[in-house]
């Protein structure tokens, strides 16, 4: 598949003042994974359950929310994000006075779901896979781009690379392919463009970008905004081939 826009998503409402589109997923064309764009009003709520044969991460870029993960309560506040491990439960409620709004990734096509008694859950130190923005250091991977890498191998994942990628105007990731894995990317805000296999694509906030194994890609930002970007992968460390290949589109001088 190459771009899902978000007009063409569907919307459907799991629970009451939930609703959800699935930007990338088996009936998408994705086979290693599985992404949810919801939107959260405020008082509504995610039921405390788990997911018994996957990880699932969950990043807030708009809003606030109360979370219980595991035996931990914790506020999150836009560009925090909280693993939940396997059978491990968790929930969210919007307490706040706007809505919430949350991607959801799983390294599975089909997670299945067990709703559970959340039990007595505290507050206190925060266990690594709960990472806050503050507690995330920024780096430069490529000239011109900004990035926090939310969720890996070191905060404890099994099988999710998550990151956060602020492309400057003029910035381009390397041109790669992965010989094993897929990866998503979601655009958060700006107009990028994707480069698809050596098509140019422009896309922006909401849409979903899944370039299969073997296939290469990049994105890049033409524009005079910011843009920002999450690219997801099914794996901790994923494989990646760099290829030659320029953009035909302007970039800005």
């Amino acid at each position: 598949m190459s771009i899902l826009r978000l007009t063409d998503q569907k919307i459907t409402e799991p629970y009451p003042g939930v609703s959800q589109r699935n930007p990338a997923g088996a009936a998408t064309g994705a086979s290693q994974l599985r992404v949810f764009d919801a939107m959260i009003q405020p008082g509504a709520v995610i039921p405390y359950h788990a997911h018994g044969n996957t990880e699932a991460s969950y990043f807030v870029f708009e809003g606030e929310l109360a979370a219980v993960v595991g035996d931990h309560r914790v506020d999150l506040h836009a560009s925090d994000l909280v693993l939940a491990p396997p059978g491990t439960g968790h929930g969210f409620t919007n307490n706040g006075s706007g809505p919430a709004r949350v991607i959801t990734m799983f390294p599975h096509t089909a997670p299945d779901v067990e709703h559970l008694d959340p039990g007595n859950a505290a507050t206190g130190t925060l266990p690594a896979n709960i990472a806050l923005r503050s507690s995330v250091e920024a780096w430069t991977p490529w000239e011109l781009c900004t990035r926090y890498d939310m969720m890996n191998h070191e905060r404890g994942a099994l099988s999710t690379a998550f990151s956060e990628l602020v492309f400057e105007p003029g910035s381009m990731a390397p041109p790669h392919y992965h010989p094993e894995t897929e990866e998503a990317m979601y655009c958060v805000s700006g107009e990028l463009v994707a480069m698809y296999g050596g098509d140019e694509i422009p896309f922006g906030p909401g849409d979903m970008f899944v370039a299969e194994a073997g296939v290469r890609h990049t994105v890049f930002n033409a524009s005079s905004e910011a843009g920002v970007l999450l690219p997801l992968h099914p794996t901790v460390i994923p494989v990646r081939e760099l290829v030659d290949w320029r953009p035909t589109t302007p970039m800005p001088a």
